[in-house]
């Protein structure tokens, strides 16, 4: 029988790993690290966080997000602007192609779906 997998208190965890960008960088490429705690055949959870910069994304998964922190301007290709703090959740479908500009360091909370 499948256990609950747990990955306490992410918003302060502090034994997050470096890992290759989520993104292409725009500028500077900022510092990424990570902390998965599930994985299961398609699926990834886990805590992510970057610090300030741009990155140019296309996306080839789902994930679904919830910000612990910081601030993101996230712009569709098509030119939507949809901006995320601290508190929020979202979803980006399969195919979504933009820039995320972190204005204040985020860590996220997710859910990859492959």
């Amino acid at each position: 029988m499948p256990e609950i997998s747990v990955q306490h208190q992410c918003v302060t965890l502090a034994d997050l790993v470096a890992v290759e960008s989520f993104g292409t960088p725009i500028g500077d490429l900022p510092e990424q690290t990570d902390k998965p705690f599930y994985e299961d055949k398609n699926l990834i959870a886990g805590t992510w966080e970057c610090e300030v910069g741009k990155l140019q994304l296309n996306l080839e998964i789902t994930e679904f997000c919830h910000l612990l922190k910081g601030h993101w301007i996230l712009t569709s290709e098509s030119g939507q602007v949809t901006e995320v703090r601290s508190g929020d959740s979202w979803v980006f479908p399969r195919g979504w192609k933009g820039t995320a500009e972190i204005v204040e360091a985020v860590r996220k909370a997710y859910m990859i779906i492959g």
